[in-house]
């Protein structure tokens, strides 16, 4: 009987030599690890909602680009030409899409 103890003493000083010197350091290890998942895992949020403003800024650089070389053409325009050319934007942007949709064509 005595030899079956002996047996399960060793397996437990085995274990303890694997995991740490106690039961509570095994417990501490888990809360560690938890504490370190938890830390991971907001640093991958993070990661993504910065990733995401990189990607808004990237389009806001775009359209301010975009208003830049209008702006720039404008300005080398004569003021009737510049006048057609805004009577020509808001005829493509806000009047066609309106007929196109009356008429129910897609194109």
């Amino acid at each position: 009987m005595s030899d079956g103890n002996n047996s399960d003493f060793e397996e437990l000083e085995r274990l303890r030599a694997l995991v740490g010197p106690s039961e509570l350091s095994y417990h501490a290890l888990l809360r560690d690890r938890f504490e370190a998942q938890r830390t991971a895992q907001e640093a991958s949020a993070q990661a993504g909602a910065l990733r995401g403003k990189i990607v808004e800024l990237g389009v806001q650089v775009s359209r301010a680009r975009q208003d830049q070389e209008v702006l720039l053409r404008r300005a080398a325009m004569t003021p009737t030409r510049r006048t057609v050319d805004r009577i020509h934007g808001r005829w493509a942007t806000s009047v066609v899409p309106r007929v196109k949709r009356l008429t129910g064509r897609s194109t």
